[in-house]
């Protein structure tokens, strides 16, 4: 649950996204953790829930009343709209497995709603939607449930509301083991602001979504490079949504609207949320809601297309259509005037699709819903002709052969290492950003780790607030040049060791040509090795206390042993009293004992575990360090208390409803 030395990323169990009580996610990681290639790996994980999505979004189809060739239909655009596929599937996996578990807990709630399946159902994809750790996800839980009340609500189906408030309110109280760790240990990490503001950034318009249709529609938002367009279609949905808009039977929806108030209710929250402010405490940058817009889009289009297509005014209806074709190439064209020949291109493909499914809907019915899903396949193939991928987030381009990795560095940075450097030095010293020239001497993020080494440099999505400034590190773990001379000085007035001896750093790697001067190591440091990109200082003697992450006693403080006890604790037996700092970060949830009896955990230096030791006892006195993460325990408790009740109204609906056909009978 803590990894001292993985530093600022290293307290996964505060990382909610990092799903350590989802089981679907740990089966995943052990698959992960066998294979040898990091793309391979990442293929299969993103696809498993790219299917996962799809299957879905056709059951939640289905549910809602859509036909078999409808609900494939959508179920198969879903997975491949621009966001979905270029954003979440590419850069934000956490935020595709969240959104992957939507339709599936949707169509529990609906099923345990209307009493045809037991509230055990909704318990367990619900459980697993939550557990993911996704805050979006979470909240998205949150408005389905809404809806399928409301629906239940209007219906004055009393019964069915209670399975579904009951059952979501467990579902709630299952997950607090899940979120608490998070909300204790905010308070010293960048996850303190939580301010309602608007930035502007990645806001998409309202008129940015009539692209959904448009295959080559670039929307201009303000991102990571400024205001500019994006290199993929990121409001894409689908080809058909658009141009079949005159021909299908919008009057089911008035008819039997009440049918379909989840439906209405979640995409009229999502599209608020969509163009509203960037940041809204915890939820920030709009953009990522596009997908949970096109969600209840889909499947209403689903269940309209189930009732046929008008086949009076066919010319007047053919005239819209090809309006709305011409209207998304124009678009397209204004955002990217350069690619007029790609755009036209899309806009007549899409009307040849078109034309395909308005004869076979005619000639052959059977064959219809297969010219959707064929087009769907066919438009994506002639987008990835044009767009290479989504290069408005970092293109890495990261090695992933991990036997490779583990072979070029585990042995050459030896002990705790920092790499002083980011990004655009590593690749202008190499010439590019490849695996075979910038990442030859240096990673970021989670990379070091695969390689073997105990970098200091880590992924962390919530950052720890006073390491980060000591070292002016970010979230991928790139630092500025200061980093370099601030490491050399004293740690403080009252602690008078360098921080590199305080963080217990033996190997520091600099980016050529990223310090003002040439990079020299100081006194009891060597240079070990220069290449073109880097140049790798070593610590020349040992570290003291070796075994343990002891590494400052105060004058006063003679340390007899200092050794780590498994991951996550530390055992320490001194004379004396003074002040003594350990090379861990002070997270919430670590406590100190000497002898048993409790001593302040302090945030020293850097964020570092400092302890002021009392006078110890005659012949020494024995610190004991240990961590359990904050609200880990009271969620634990509650966790086990849903369990308990989650099972028993499962059985109480089961007996009720076993009963009741019983007297029917």
């Amino acid at each position: 649950m803590l990894a001292p030395d993985a530093w600022m990323g290293g307290n996964f169990l505060s990382e909610v996204q990092l799903s350590l009580w989802n089981p679907v996610s740990l089966a995943n990681y052990v698959l992960v953790s066998v294979l040898p290639d990091l793309a391979v790996a990442a293929t299969l994980v993103k696809t498993e829930f790219l299917v996962l999505l799809a299957i879905g979004t056709y059951l939640l189809a289905r549910e809602y009343g859509a036909n078999r060739g409808a609900a494939a239909a959508v179920a198969t655009a879903l997975p491949f709209s621009g966001y979905t596929l270029f954003f979440d599937a590419s850069a934000w996996v956490a935020g595709l497995i969240g959104f992957a578990w939507l339709p599936w807990v949707w169509w529990a709630a609906r099923r345990v709603g209307t009493g045809r399946s037991n509230p055990l159902l909704l318990l367990v994809l619900g459980y697993l939607g939550m557990s993911v750790g996704s805050p979006y996800g979470a909240l998205g839980i949150v408005v389905i449930l809404l809806g399928v009340a409301v629906e239940l609500l209007v219906r004055k189906n009393w019964p069915g509301l209670v399975r579904v408030v009951v059952t979501g309110a467990i579902v709630g109280m299952s997950t607090l083991v899940v979120y608490l760790p998070l909300l204790g240990s905010s308070a010293v990490t960048w996850r303190t602001d939580s301010k309602l503001d608007n930035n502007g950034f990645l806001v998409p318009a309202l008129s940015d979504l009539f692209g959904l249709s448009a295959p080559t529609f670039q929307a201009q938002l303000e991102s990571w490079q400024g205001t500019e367009a994006f290199t993929f279609p990121i409001t894409y949905l689908a080809w058909f949504v658009a141009p079949l808009i005159p021909w299908l039977k919008w009057s089911e929806l008035r008819t039997r609207a009440r049918d379909y108030l989840g439906l209405f209710i979640f995409g009229t929250v999502y599209v608020l949320f969509t163009i509203g402010p960037s940041n809204m405490g915890m939820f920030r940058w709009p953009a990522r809601l596009v997908e949970y817009v096109y969600l209840p889009v889909v499947v209403l289009f689903a269940v309209v297309l189930t009732k046929g297509l008008h086949k009076t005014a066919a010319r007047n209806r053919a005239i819209i259509s090809g309006v709305i074709v011409l209207a998304g190439f124009y678009l397209s064209w204004a955002s990217q005037p350069h690619s007029f020949q790609y755009h036209v291109g899309a806009a007549v493909g899409v009307g040849i699709l078109l034309t395909a499914f308005l004869f076979a809907t005619r000639r052959a019915p059977k064959y219809a819903a297969l010219v959707l899903v064929v087009g769907t396949a066919g438009v994506l193939g002639f987008q990835l002709i044009h767009y290479k991928g989504n290069n408005n987030v970092n293109p890495w381009n990261f090695p992933h052969d991990v036997s490779a990795m583990q072979d070029r560095f585990d042995h050459r940075y030896e002990g705790s290492t920092l790499l002083v450097a980011d990004t655009g030095v590593l690749a202008k010293n190499t010439g590019g950003v490849s695996p075979e020239q910038s990442w030859r001497d240096g990673l970021f993020g989670a990379q070091w780790e695969v390689a073997g080494v105990q970098a200091l440099n880590s992924y962390t999505g919530l950052g720890y607030t006073t390491f980060s400034d000591a070292l002016c590190m970010n979230y991928y773990g790139g630092v500025c040049p200061g980093a370099f001379d601030r490491i050399w000085q004293a740690t403080s007035s009252k602690v008078d060791v360098p921080l590199a001896d305080a963080l217990r750093l033996e190997t520091v790697v600099v980016a050529n040509g990223y310090l003002d001067g040439p990079t020299t190591a100081p006194d009891g440091w060597s240079e070990k090795e220069r290449t073109k990109a880097v140049t790798v200082l070593h610590r020349d003697a040992p570290l003291a206390w070796a075994g343990g992450r002891l590494s400052y006693a105060a004058p006063g403080v003679e340390v007899q042993e200092d050794k780590a006890t498994g991951a996550e604790g530390e055992t320490s037996k001194y004379t004396g009293s003074g002040t003594v700092l350990y090379a861990a970060l002070a997270w919430p949830g670590w406590t100190a004992t000497v002898d048993g009896k409790s001593v302040e955990v302090k945030q020293g230096p850097a964020g570092l575990i400092q302890l002021d030791l009392p006078a110890a006892k005659d012949g020494g006195s024995t610190v004991v360090l240990d961590f359990q993460p904050p609200g880990l325990s009271l969620g634990w408790k509650v966790t086990l208390v849903a369990v308990v009740l989650g099972l028993g109204f499962a059985v109480l609906v089961f007996v009720r409803e076993r009963r009741r056909r019983v007297v029917v009978e």
